[in-house]
């Protein structure tokens, strides 16, 4: 499975991309993307910050009607040590994972 990362500074976001969703992320929002016609695209509304990714399957179960959180939460399955949970739950500094991620 082809997952990615990238940032855009002139943009001020950073995606985090699975093969047909991930989630957009600026500093106070982030929403969901989906690839079609071989470029992404939004889908859906703007989330204002902070979002809490599942950790137990608990969680889980309770988030099984919220696209971004599921997505955000295999994001982090099939990428371990991604900071998506940390940047966001704005425990990381946007301006440093944007840097980082360039």
């Amino acid at each position: 499975m082809s997952t990615h990362r990238n940032a855009d500074s002139n943009l001020n976001h950073i995606d985090y991309c699975l093969n047909l969703l991930g989630v957009r992320v600026w500093r106070t929002s982030c929403l969901l993307i989906a690839k079609g016609d071989g470029s992404w695209g939004t889908l859906g509304p703007k989330w204002d910050l902070p979002i809490e990714v599942p950790k137990t399957s608990a969680e889980l179960k309770a988030a099984g009607a919220d696209t971004l959180r599921l997505t955000a939460w295999q994001y982090e399955n099939e990428r371990p040590g991604t900071d998506l949970r940390e940047v966001l739950s704005q425990q990381k500094d946007f301006a440093t994972a944007l840097s980082e991620h360039e």
